[in-house]
């Protein structure tokens, strides 16, 4: 019994490092994601609306995926609070991108992005706050 005891303090110590990397690489995630912050990254000026919408789609889903693996290391609940960011920001991209004419300035594209508030992502940062602050 004391055996299983000791190993699971061993467990736990080699564990927690890695629980609060997750935490830390999907608060960097989401923070990165918030669209004032990933279209200052992205946009340049006189850039094409397609390629702009395909970059910002890109960047997230490559960043996303980077990360993927820190799932591992985190609870459903913020794992799917991350996931559902993640799913809502890139449908407020395609939907503003949708409700525009194909002869509209990128520029006014970027700024619709930009004033545009995401829940989800406040949220899934609540959430991961409060998983780290439990470990």
């Amino acid at each position: 019994m004391k055996a299983k005891t000791e190993l699971r303090v061993v467990i736990a110590k080699m564990v927690t490092p890695l629980k609060i990397q997750a935490c830390e690489r999907f608060l960097l995630f989401l923070e990165r994601s918030q669209l004032p912050v990933l279209v200052k990254r992205i946009y340049t000026p006189n850039m094409a609306k397609e390629v702009f919408h395909i970059s910002l789609l890109q960047s997230i889903e490559e960043e996303f995926e980077h990360n993927l693996a820190q799932q591992l290391y985190v609870s459903e609940a913020a794992w799917t609070a991350v996931k559902n960011a993640k799913e809502e920001l890139v449908n407020q991209i395609n939907t503003t991108f949708d409700k525009t004419d194909d002869g509209t300035d990128v520029a006014l594209v970027a700024q619709a992005l930009v004033a545009l508030p995401n829940p989800f992502i406040d949220q899934a940062i609540v959430v991961l706050k409060k998983e780290f602050n439990e470990i």
